[in-house]
């Protein structure tokens, strides 16, 4: 087997058979992960590559067709079953990538070999390449390719015996192959001229790389390892709302569903916003703070796609809100039902746009002055759910509370210079906080039955032990004054 200098490339391929590789070979990228790049919606096609990674379905076939050998073709044959339009798409797609990744130093020594037959060896699929090969400078004399419903039998047999089907062992033995994959080292051995050829220009590039995904950067780029989703955004975001404003609801369970829609929405605009701010920071700051995911994630956030998740996502939680609202029958609605959908969604969309205005001017104002632009995204975090939704005097305790616990607590690392202070304990503090607001409008207002309420005590037990770590902090670290020469000195 020879392997090829690119530069200085000269193949002996006169007179001959010259099996030529498809992927990152006469095609510089992958045809495969290119077909299922074109999957539409690209976020639900995305979200259908990440499940099957995780299920993993070829590990469970039968006998030798399982395993990895069987991934492509159980991912392509599930995404088109599940999106049939990608054939129709494919077509079209398919000549400008052939127009745009074709080989053209490959494409010349196959056209100068004048007295050679060129049949083009692939273990891709048959519905997938043909479509590509019909665009190619050349008509190929033959093709070696994997068909649609017995595709993992075909890639289970391999492209040798691909080829000893389709050619005489004469024409074997006096063949030629060019691939870039080791995968085909039982092919090369089998001919009379094989070249191993690594193109500089091939690039593999998994499908759906780019594709957005709904809350994939807060979890993979800025919150790593943290499963910041469940414990912040519904650990502590979600059950404020739902103890502030589900709590008074007379069907509090699906006033909680409705809320996760909303929390849904909001944050396909907030988590757009963190991005955002890495972008800025990484391009303006000299020493920005980013996750070692940044730059694989940061790609595939676009404020678009984000847009219209979060609409996608508002639509069920303001129909159900608002059905929640009018105690009616989902499957009837009533011309008034749908007017006010209408003007709580308009009145959401106004909001979302805040949120992003909000976030895009945080993001580029000097880091002093985002104190006070931070206390407004806190705002909208709690507050904002108001312009559809409604609370009582401990549900706007609450919402202060933590208003006031986050932007203090963010005032402390922004501006604080002692290190020890850099650990600020909110969620402590916004329990006292929402303490002494309650008994201050209870006294104030003399509604002392506001202090009395399970809604007020519900709240009260979860902020306390939401903030039970830090306390208990705080008491291992508390010690006499008489101690303080010695404490300092160590």
């Amino acid at each position: 087997m020879e392997t090829i200098d690119v530069p200085e490339v000269s193949l002996s391929l006169e007179n001959r058979v010259v099996l030529v590789d498809f992927d990152e070979t006469l095609f510089l990228r992958n045809s495969t992960e290119e077909y299922l790049n074109s999957l539409q919606p690209r976020s639900f096609g995305a979200i259908l590559l990440i499940a099957l990674d995780i299920l993993k379905p070829w590990n469970r076939l039968p006998g030798k067709l399982k395993g990895d050998i069987s991934r492509d073709w159980c991912r392509v044959v599930i995404g088109t079953l599940l999106f049939p339009w990608t054939l129709l798409l494919w077509q079209s797609r398919a000549k400008k990538l052939i127009k745009n990744h074709t080989n053209q130093r490959l494409v010349k020594i196959l056209t100068d070999a004048s007295n050679s037959r060129i049949i083009i060896a692939t273990l891709g699929f048959d519905w997938i390449v043909n479509p590509m090969f019909k665009h190619l400078p050349f008509v190929p004399d033959g093709v070696i390719s994997c068909r649609f419903l017995q595709g993992a039998v075909d890639r289970r047999r391999g492209k040798h015996e691909l080829a000893k089907a389709a050619l005489t062992q004469e024409e074997l033995d006096n063949a030629a192959v060019i691939t870039d994959s080791m995968d085909d080292e039982q092919l090369l051995n089998m001919v009379g001229a094989p070249y191993f050829i690594r193109w500089p220009e091939a690039e593999y590039v998994p499908a759906m790389s780019d594709a957005y995904i709904p809350f994939l950067y807060l979890e993979k780029a800025k919150r790593p390892g943290e499963q910041y989703f469940v414990r912040n955004v519904f650990g502590d975001d979600w059950l404020a709302l739902v103890f502030a404003i589900a709590w008074i609801s007379p069907h509090p369970v699906l006033q909680g569903i409705s809320l996760i829609f909303l929390v849904l929405s909001f944050w396909c605009i907030y988590e757009f916003g963190y991005a955002d701010n890495d972008f800025v920071a990484e391009r303006y700051e000299d020493k920005p703070t980013l996750s070692e995911t940044y730059q694989r994630y940061l790609k595939r956030m676009k404020l678009w796609p984000a847009s219209l998740w979060a609409v996608i996502f508002a639509i069920p939680g303001l129909f159900l809100h608002e059905f929640i609202k009018f105690q009616s029958d989902l499957l009837n609605p009533d011309v008034e039902i749908l007017r006010a959908i209408g003007i709580d969604a308009i009145a959401w969309c106004a909001f979302l746009f805040a949120v992003w205005l909000s976030f895009w001017a945080y993001n580029r104002i000097d880091k002093q002055t985002r104190v006070w632009l931070y206390f407004v995204l806190q705002i909208h975090k709690c507050f904002g759910f108001l312009v559809v939704a409604t609370t009582n005097i401990a549900g706007v305790m609450l919402f202060a509370a933590q208003v006031l616990a986050r932007w203090i607590g963010y005032i402390v690392y922004r501006l604080g210079k002692q290190a020890k202070w850099m650990n600020f304990p909110g969620e402590l503090f916004r329990c006292f906080l929402f303490a002494f607001l309650m008994i201050s409008v209870a006294l104030g207002t003399q509604q002392i039955s506001a202090l009395l309420s399970w809604q007020t005590g519900i709240i009260f037990l979860w902020t306390a032990y939401r903030g039970r770590k830090q306390f208990w902090q705080i008491v291992k670290q508390a010690y006499p004054i008489a101690k303080e020469r010695s404490v300092v000195a160590k």
